[in-house]
């Protein structure tokens, strides 16, 4: 009885060792506490950003929303709606064009207008913004959009309120002409002649681009430009490119295309227009200045070029 008494008493810390160690493997870990950063809090509370919240989501870019010491540029509802870009088409675009937009917003260091003119600021996108200042004194981002100078502090990130949209821009050239329905057959002119790739690669150039309406005007529609021999194409597509990168507000009063032709410039109630020799009307800007890679800037017009 006595043996029993003394192996119980010796049995009984390797049980009640044993009986803890179940216990704490039974005791679920607790989920890891939701930080929600200062941006986040912005973004998800202020009604007057609606419309950005859903591009950040529609960009799969909430990563973005993490306090870190960056500086964004924010557009409110009415600046997002006012560049073509309400509810219903920012549910239905890409993911892709989504991210481009959102990631052209945000630079990955301070402010910078030292330069004269528009100085290029890196971008999470890995193409510059160009900002300059306009006559108040107000930041001017690639020629169009305006932002006061000052920026509110949200956490460690510096937020500029956005007045007019920066344009959406691109990696490449290419990469903006095959995303855009409105050029597609510019586009196609440009995929023919591989001219993007053979000489403006090294950026410093300007496209003047035709909408589809205007390409169709001037003779070329889908089937025509399949057909054509090279060299007429390749004419058409160097008379729209201009040399030297211009946004809608710094064109000289005389442009030269890549044949070395040269194309005037007036401006008619603050709207740009261009004409060659072989143009009986002028060619008007319709929109753009959209930055594409380094030193390439894109505009949409409603005539094709003739000098």
């Amino acid at each position: 009885m006595r043996k029993s008494s003394s192996l119980a008493i010796h049995l009984l810390p390797g049980l009640l060792s044993l009986l803890l160690i179940g216990f704490l493997a039974c005791k679920k870990t607790p989920p890891p506490k939701v930080q929600i950063t200062p941006l986040q809090t912005l973004i998800n509370t202020d009604t007057n950003l609606n419309l950005f919240h859903r591009m950040i989501l529609q960009a799969n870019d909430v990563v973005l929303l993490n306090d870190e010491p960056v500086i964004l540029f924010i557009p409110h509802n009415s600046v997002l709606i006012q560049a073509g870009y309400p509810e219903v088409v920012i549910d239905s675009m890409s993911s892709t064009l989504a991210d481009r937009i959102v990631r052209y917003q945000y630079l990955t260091s301070p402010v910078n207008t030292d330069s004269a003119g528009y100085t290029p600021n890196p971008t999470l996108l890995g193409v510059p913004l160009y900002i300059g200042r306009d006559g108040a004194g107000n930041l001017l981002l690639n020629g169009i959009a305006t932002a006061p100078d000052k920026s509110v502090q949200v956490g460690k990130a510096s937020v500029y309120y956005l007045n007019t949209l920066v344009p959406a821009s691109a990696d490449s050239l290419t990469e903006l002409l095959q995303t855009d329905s409105s050029l597609s057959l510019f586009a196609q002119v440009f995929a023919r002649t591989n001219l993007y790739d053979s000489l403006l690669l090294s950026g410093g150039f300007t496209v003047l681009a035709p909408v589809n309406s205007a390409m169709l005007q001037a003779g070329f529609d889908s089937l025509r430009i399949d057909t054509v021999s090279i060299d007429t194409l390749l004419s058409l597509a160097q008379d729209q490119v201009v040399k030297g990168a211009w946004f809608s507000t710094t064109f000289p009063s005389a442009l030269t295309t890549l044949n070395g032709s040269n194309i005037a410039v007036s401006v008619v109630n603050g709207v740009p227009q261009f004409a060659g020799n072989g143009n009986p009307l002028p060619v008007h800007w319709l929109s753009g200045d959209q930055v594409s890679g380094a030193g390439l800037i894109l505009h949409h017009t409603d005539g094709v070029l003739s000098p």
